[in-house]
């Protein structure tokens, strides 16, 4: 599993008045467009550094998807399900965008409650029960660690993609709509603090690393798909087992990585003249599939997800590119390709 899909990722009251409204909108008051804070972290969950990113974030949530969604940190709430629809109509949630879509993220870590409440003209894209899963599967893990920016971005990330995935559909079209919540949305608990999941790393069965770089990556899919989560296996390299020990991997990143690339169409490995590296491409259209990076070690093929960490950034529309030039040692599988300013791949022989 790799760290980008986690936002590469991831990571004491005050007394209330004027004063700490501000503090808790610092770094995402309203732009000189006017636009409304994202954030009202009133339980101060949330680091100023974490705030910012988060702001970047869902305001490309806003320009990119016209989506307006908000983050409300309070304590001990009551009934979180109806304070979420108070404050989702006082906040006016959904104003901002031209559909009037609108997400609202609540968090009482008091009374360990966390609520995602989807605005009326959203709710044929998030329904409950797919709002359930993005709370279980992706949140809290993250939330388990104390890591609450974290999970927050992350899920950021998996709305993008099924945002994305209905535009394509066309889903999103023709749905201009009043803002507002009807109480659509789920809540669950949010285990803040409560330490990592024991059952979020039980493997599945035996997975093997192939003699060829392509069986290699099937049998990490077939893990995905098997949501095994284990550090250790042995399609992983060395230094990728070292860095997933440390890592958070929920079973909706696992079940992203595999939408993601069934949609997709894998060029045959690339090797260099050793024979000790190796890639898989996808077409340059393809932008949301990354190629893997393959190393050799004891004779099979294991995934370099080291590389994949250092080398390989995600646009905020999630499409892949490079983060400053070639991996060594696997640029030679894109001496074909072209990159722009950016990053990113372009059809076509490098000029």
């Amino acid at each position: 599993m790799r760290r980008r899909w986690v936002s590469s990722r991831h990571l004491a009251p005050l007394a209330l008045g004027l004063t700490a409204l501000l503090i808790w909108a610092v770094a995402l008051a309203p732009g000189p467009d006017r636009d409304p804070p994202l954030l009202y972290d009133r339980a101060q969950l949330i680091a100023p550094a974490q705030r910012e990113q988060l702001a970047r974030h869902h305001t490309y949530l806003r320009r990119d998807h016209d989506i307006d969604y908000r983050v409300q940190t309070a304590g001990d709430v009551g009934d979180i399900n109806r304070f979420a629809v108070e404050r989702f109509a006082a906040l006016r949630v959904g104003s901002a965008s031209g559909a009037g879509r609108g997400l609202l993220l609540v968090i009482d870590p008091v009374r360990d409650r966390v609520r995602l409440e989807v605005g009326q003209a959203l709710e044929g894209v998030f329904p409950d029960a797919f709002i359930a899963y993005l709370e279980h599967r992706q949140m809290v893990p993250f939330f388990r660690e104390g890591r609450v920016a974290d999970g927050i971005l992350a899920t950021t990330e998996l709305i993008v993609t099924r945002v994305q995935n209905a535009q394509a559909r066309a889903a999103l079209e023709g749905e201009i709509r009043l803002p507002g919540s009807g109480g659509g949305g789920a809540t669950t608990r949010a285990r803040l603090g409560a330490g990592r999941d024991p059952r979020q790393r039980q493997g599945g069965g035996p997975v093997a690393a192939g003699s060829d770089p392509a069986a290699t990556l099937a049998a990490y899919f077939r893990a995905m798909d098997e949501r095994n989560a284990d550090p250790t296996l042995a399609v992983y390299s060395r230094e990728t087992r070292e860095m997933l020990a440390r890592w958070t991997v929920t079973s909706a990143q696992m079940d992203n990585v595999l939408r993601t690339y069934r949609q997709c169409h894998p060029e045959p490995a690339r090797l260099d003249p050793e024979g000790a590296h190796a890639v898989i491409r996808y077409p340059v259209a393809e932008r949301r599939c990354a190629p893997w990076f393959l190393t050799r070690e004891n004779g099979r093929w294991r995934l370099d997800l080291v590389t994949s960490q250092y080398a390989i950034r995600f646009g905020r529309s999630n499409a892949w590119r490079l983060a400053s030039d070639l991996p060594r040692p696997y640029g030679f599988a894109f001496r074909d390709w072209r990159f722009d300013a950016n990053g990113f791949p372009l059809a076509g022989l490098p000029r």
